[in-house]
């Protein structure tokens, strides 16, 4: 048994000493951050550079460069110019997506302002954008070459005193999650750091997170809004603040989204990030969050709902976790297609099944899933979810990914959040 410890350890080992070495060949110890326009409607998209910046380091990972998960709506992709082979890639969502799928997505074009980040290169590559619609077919939707020596790029400079509020490990090595507040004046700074203090903790102390605190770190940003609150339109509130995060997005009340997304980075900037979580100083619910993009939470009231909101939407944007309610107010139509296995891991169409968690089925567990409280505690597939009732499929009867419960992720997500957490080892 030792042996087969000791050689699968050395089988580990010699892969990430085979993607370091990648990297070093293709890449500066840099970071490069891309701010873009993204333009477009149901029908058509189109993406537009606007400007790159730059600092020392790179926080991400040095041993998974390639990103073949398909989570996201977008895949961002460089090229080596000379052998145009893949050098490096991500799968992120945006809010463009969600945007192209409601009422106003099919006429009305949109300008979203978006960013990506990703190691800067030693030579001329060529950078790929790629979406990945509803039904997981792929197109290129841009396409452009960046050359270190003609290109552009601006300096970050640092602007905000960051906190630590829990520190597992090296950069390297750990997720960094940056919590950046939004909505808090200069005379809240006690409250600023005791609401991103137990931010922190909410997230430490719910399983998964809580057995992997030593590959996690969290910092706090230390900014300030020049106005106290969150804009809200519905309540004709409308507040001058750091980031410009508002509630209403895509027209859905409580979905409370940032779209200034250069501005968010350029403040979470000063901070290493691999995930940002956007904390809103307001007493109203609401929150959100899109895979590999950002987070959101409210700041004040019940402690619970606020615990069970910051997992819930790192869910979201940390392990692509799928929402698995279907009963509760959203913008977005026909979001997954019934005859297309979805891609989120804890969501199923019963197309694809034995691709996400058939095998962990016990074999008496009828599939669907009674549901009824007879099955709490036990791995099924149970109808409703991702905004459906009918014809998508759970695998928990109250997980925190569907209730708002805290601390409650099933074994599925569980395990999709563990791996996401560890992406970097």
């Amino acid at each position: 048994m030792q042996k087969i410890l000791l050689t699968i350890i050395g089988i580990v080992l010699f892969f990430s000493s085979i993607q370091a070495q990648h990297f070093d060949t293709y890449f500066e110890p840099k970071t490069l951050r891309l701010d873009y326009v993204h333009t477009g409607n149901l029908e058509w998209e189109f993406i537009t550079p606007v400007e790159y910046w730059e600092k020392t380091g790179w926080e991400g990972t040095k041993n998974r460069l390639i990103d073949s998960s398909n989570l996201g709506s977008l895949i961002f992709q460089i090229y080596d110019s000379l052998t145009q082979q893949l050098i490096f890639s991500k799968s992120y969502s945006t809010l463009f997506e969600e945007y192209r799928t409601t009422e106003k997505g099919k006429t009305e074009i949109v300008d979203y302002l978006e960013s990506i980040v990703f190691p800067k290169p030693k030579n001329t590559v060529k950078i790929v954008f790629e979406s990945l619609d509803r039904r997981l077919q792929k197109q290129e939707v841009t396409g452009f070459y960046w050359n270190p020596q003609k290109t552009k790029t601006t300096k970050m400079t640092k602007k905000h005193n960051v906190l630590d509020l829990h520190i597992g490990g090296t950069n390297e090595t750990c997720l960094n999650i940056v919590i950046v507040p939004d909505g808090y004046s200069k005379k809240e700074s006690a409250k600023l750091k005791a609401d991103m203090a137990r931010i922190g903790n909410y997230i430490l102390e719910c399983t998964p997170f809580k057995e992997n605190k030593q590959n996690i770190n969290i910092r706090g940003i230390e900014g300030y809004s020049k106005h106290s609150g969150i804009t809200d339109p519905n309540a004709k509130i409308f507040k001058k603040t750091l980031i410009g995060t508002s509630f209403n997005t895509i027209d859905v009340d409580r979905y409370l989204m940032c779209q200034d997304v250069w501005k968010l980075h350029e403040v979470a900037d000063d901070a290493p990030y691999d995930a940002i979580l956007i904390l809103a100083n307001t007493k109203k619910y609401g929150g959100g969050g899109i895979y590999n993009f950002y987070a959101t939470v409210y700041s004040d009231g019940d402690e619970k709902r606020i615990a069970y909101v910051t997992v819930h939407e790192l869910g979201h944007s940390v392990g692509g976790l799928g929402d698995e309610y279907y009963t509760s107010e959203v913008s977005v139509q026909d979001f997954y297609p019934l005859d297309i296995e979805p891609a989120e891991p804890n969501l199923t169409t019963l197309v694809n099944f034995e691709a996400k968690w058939k095998s962990l089925l016990s074999p008496d567990t009828p599939v669907p899933t009674p549901n009824d409280t007879t099955f709490i505690g036990v791995l099924g597939v149970f109808e409703g979810g991702g905004y459906c009732a009918k014809g998508v499929y759970r695998p928990w009867l109250n997980c925190t990914m569907k209730e708002s419960i805290y601390n409650n992720f099933c074994p599925v997500c569980k395990y999709t959040l563990e791996r996401a957490i560890n992406k970097k080892k």
